[in-house]
């Protein structure tokens, strides 16, 4: 508890790290009972792409009941947010109270009418990216099928999708719900607390890559596509912390950046054209992390900065 008081950024990025470490663990000593069980995920991907759906916390819920092992990647995805709500219990950020209190759709201050208008431009964006995406991908894939399949209507679908996300959905009360408001009241420069928080996100997924790198994985490759994922997780970062900025301290529209982003790449994935590890998801966020530093400059949408 005094620790968690004391060091709460601390104390939850090594929880975190801890359970997902841990579920890295248990995967591995699964396998090595169960050697079949290597190929669950790659066979789960599989059943759910080769179908009209794409990978989200319905289609692995749905795949999982016959495969409980696979409810593994809840708890992984989970982390983050399960180490946020541990450490707010023992006092740490600011407690309980303040940590649920992000989950309101506007935080304090600022016209309701703004905010409103602020959503309406994400979602906006969102559905600019899943139609660019989709073209960019050309004929094969179609992302509106894939949505179709959770919404009975694009649209819906679509919609749906902010939230259906495993990363997005189960990460972001952890990372820009408890941590980002830490950090940036710890630094002079938000833009520096969400590049660390950027950096942290990165990290944290390295225990996932242990069995990769256990497997085989040429190290050169591995070391290529993890630059790009640490960029990848710094653009999201700022386009994140902004969007919780700009909507006054909620989660939410960080959990429709993480979802939205993700949802862009799942819907065209198997046929997605890509330049190496560049693909539409990174341009995208490299063009409006861009345009937030440039007008929103380093405050990053805080209005007491």
């Amino acid at each position: 508890m005094t620790l968690a008081r004391s060091r709460p950024a601390l104390s939850f990025y090594g929880l975190a790290v801890a359970i997902a470490l841990g579920v890295i663990v248990f995967s591995i000593v699964y396998a090595v009972v169960d050697p079949a069980s290597l190929a669950a995920i790659p066979q789960l991907v599989g059943e759910i792409t080769e179908g009209p759906g794409y990978v989200n916390i319905i289609s692995i819920g749905a795949v999982a009941l016959n495969r409980p092992v696979l409810f593994a990647i809840f708890v992984f995805a989970a982390a983050p947010t399960i180490a946020a709500l541990v450490i707010a219990a023992l006092g740490g950020g600011g407690g309980l109270r303040a940590l649920l209190t992000r989950l309101k759709p506007f935080g304090a201050g600022g016209a309701t009418r703004d905010r409103i208008a602020f959503y309406a431009l994400l979602i906006g964006i969102y559905f600019f990216g899943l139609f660019f995406t989709d073209w960019i991908a050309g004929p094969g894939v179609d992302a509106y099928v894939r949505l179709n399949s959770i919404g009975g209507t694009f649209v819906i679908g679509a919609l749906v999708a902010l939230v259906l996300d495993e990363g997005g959905t189960l990460e972001e009360l952890g990372w820009r719900g408890f941590l980002w408001p830490i950090l940036q009241d710890a630094f002079r420069s938000p833009v520096l607390a969400a590049l660390l928080v950027g950096a942290m996100h990165w990290a944290w997924h390295l225990p996932r890559e242990i069995p990769n790198l256990l497997g085989g994985a040429p190290l050169s490759a591995w070391a290529t596509g993890q630059l790009f994922f640490l960029l990848l997780c710094a653009l999201l970062s700022i386009v994140a912390c902004y969007c919780v900025n700009a909507s006054g301290g909620s989660v939410w529209p960080a959990v429709f950046v993480h979802g939205g982003t993700n949802a862009w790449g799942k819907a065209t994935t198997d046929v997605f054209p890509s330049l190496g590890y560049i693909d539409v998801r990174l341009i995208m966020l490299v063009i409006l992390s861009t345009l937030i530093v440039i007008f929103a400059r380093h405050r990053l949408g805080r209005a007491d900065v």
